[in-house]
């Protein structure tokens, strides 16, 4: 009898299948085919089977656990997926979404607003911690990296820096409210 991953992505499945020993750590069957079949739809089928595949068997489902993890994460918060979850104490998140494949719902993105402290480079994290030469807290204060100062010396938001370019080679409204000129970039 095929086991349920397989029977979920439609293939054979023998004695010595390699989804079998991954789903061993899910006890409900529709949530083994459920992961089965979100992993594989996020990886590409062939993918996940090289994926598995290519690691030793005692480490399969480890592997496959990794796998489902990142693929949620990566659905849930496209830029850092997982790993950004964990990074920004947000890996409650990461397991709702796993919890929610499993039981056979859908994922969408749009947590990326809400899953970003607004200090990112906090005095918890050990990078930000130890001292001498690995002490770079200060190049990374928020006045630094969103503001920057202008030639005139004023601050200016980020988005309000010009590129530096000619006057009229960039996208700038001209002082009598003329239509903005394009980047002349092959000439």
């Amino acid at each position: 009898m095929s086991c349920n991953g397989c029977r979920v992505l439609r293939r054979r499945c023998g004695d010595n299948c390699t989804l079998r020993a991954c789903l061993d750590g899910i006890d409900d069957p529709r949530a083994q085919g459920n992961a089965t079949l979100f992993v594989s739809k996020f990886f590409g089928r062939s993918d996940l089977m090289a994926f598995i595949s290519a690691v030793p068997g005692n480490r399969r489902p480890a592997l496959f656990k990794s796998l489902l993890f990142e693929a949620c994460g990566r659905t849930v918060n496209p830029v850092t997926g997982a790993v950004g979850l964990l990074s920004t104490g947000n890996w409650h998140v990461c397991q709702k979404a796993v919890q929610t494949v499993l039981a056979g719902g859908n994922l969408r993105p749009g947590f990326a607003g809400i899953l970003t402290p607004p200090n990112y480079f906090d005095d918890s994290s050990e990078s930000f911690c130890c001292g001498g030469a690995w002490d770079i807290t200060n190049q990374f204060s928020t006045e630094k990296r969103w503001n920057t100062k202008s030639s005139f010396g004023s601050e200016t938001e980020l988005s309000d820096v010009s590129l530096g370019l000619d006057s009229g080679n960039g996208y700038e409204m001209d002082a009598k409210g003329e239509e903005p000129k394009l980047l002349n970039l092959f000439v």
